[in-house]
């Protein structure tokens, strides 16, 4: 069974680079990797289906709306055996 990533940034460039790092391991079928563009859609892809098909999850720190450390909170509290990382593109 592959792995299912959930990548959650504001920022759309980011699926690019995420595709371009990563596209030997998709098309070897290691991995799937899914997109949000914000941490309300993200919540979305989760629930839709149960249990959720994510393994893990990247987000993004600094997002309008629910930032990244908001849809932790909501993501520990809902689905606990999901693995999150946090990453941000600022330095501080």
């Amino acid at each position: 069974m592959n792995m299912k990533f959930l990548i959650v940034d504001d920022e759309r460039d980011v699926e690019i680079l995420f595709r371009q790092k990563l596209r030997r391991e998709v098309r070897e079928g290691m991995f799937e990797l899914e997109f949000a563009f914000s941490g309300n859609e993200a919540l979305e892809i989760l629930r839709n289906h149960y249990p959720p098909e994510v393994m893990y999850i990247f987000s993004d720190i600094n997002m309008p709306g629910m930032t990244g450390l908001e849809l932790l909170d909501k993501v520990k509290a809902e689905f606990p055996d999901i693995q999150v990382s946090m990453i941000s593109a600022y330095g501080d």
